[in-house]
């Protein structure tokens, strides 16, 4: 994972309005966590938009995230709630607490690029777990997913912080020797428009069985959808709970 990957991040608070809303998302890691009770470490935490919700409902949250700015929107939006916010890396992040589950969200298990940055960021995992705690994350499945090359299309649009509806399209590239997807985003304000990159790795099931089995976790369970609807190999997104062994 690179600094360079990071493009996306630096407007937390238009950021919350493009990607923020995702409830059902928000509940399936609340009643995670409530079922495994204890604290909680969010590890590409953003801006807290998951980590928070948690919080709102009193379970002690500790967010990690690479990115200066959505650490700090995340302090602002996350004050009196028992939730911390500390800048770092997933992959050489330490404290000597231990939590009962550790979770990533918004496909970030995606940002690490290679075998060796994904074995660190699951190394940090284990480190941090208590025994037998819960680990949760979900990543697109490649057989899901349209990895062709595409032209500029028109991707949705959102309203920013001023009240202004900004377009959104952009632009898709995948690199097949290293499985990574590289896209390119564009958002027209009317008055100015801004160019974003980021490159997402795609892992297929059956590696990251191996890849997660390797570094001490058993699934317990994988779906589709926040609804729990169960996996199949051709939906378009993994859900997996693992747990420490």
């Amino acid at each position: 994972m690179k600094h360079d990957n990071l493009e996306e991040y630096r407007d937390p608070i238009n950021y919350d309005l493009e990607f923020g809303g995702e409830t059902d998302k928000y509940n399936f890691y609340l009643e995670l966590a409530k079922s495994n009770p204890g604290e909680v470490l969010e590890l590409a935490c953003g801006t807290g938009l998951t980590g928070i919700h948690l919080a709102q409902s009193g379970i002690e949250v500790l967010g990690v995230d690479i990115t200066k700015d959505m650490i700090e929107y995340g302090r602002i939006k996350g004050e009196g709630l028992p939730i911390t916010f500390i800048e770092g890396d997933a992959r050489t992040f330490q404290t000597e607490k231990r939590f009962s589950m550790v979770f990533l969200t918004g496909n970030a298990f995606q940002a690490f690029l290679n075998e060796e940055d994904q074995n660190r960021l699951l190394q940090t995992v284990y480190k941090h777990l208590n025994t037998n705690g819960i680990f949760a994350f979900e990543t697109r499945n490649p057989l899901g997913t349209d990895l062709s090359e595409e032209d500029e299309d028109i991707w949705g649009e959102f309203t920013d912080k001023d009240g202004v509806v900004v377009k959104v399209s952009g632009t898709q590239s995948y690199d097949d020797k290293n499985n990574i997807m590289h896209w390119t985003t564009f958002r027209d304000w009317g008055f100015k428009k801004t160019t974003s990159r980021i490159a997402c790795k795609f892992t297929d099931n059956e590696t990251l069985k191996s890849l997660l089995e390797r570094n001490g976790f058993v699934i317990e369970n994988q779906y589709s959808d926040w609804n729990k609807t169960e996996f199949s190999p051709l939906d378009s997104s993994i859900i997996s709970i693992c747990r420490k062994i």
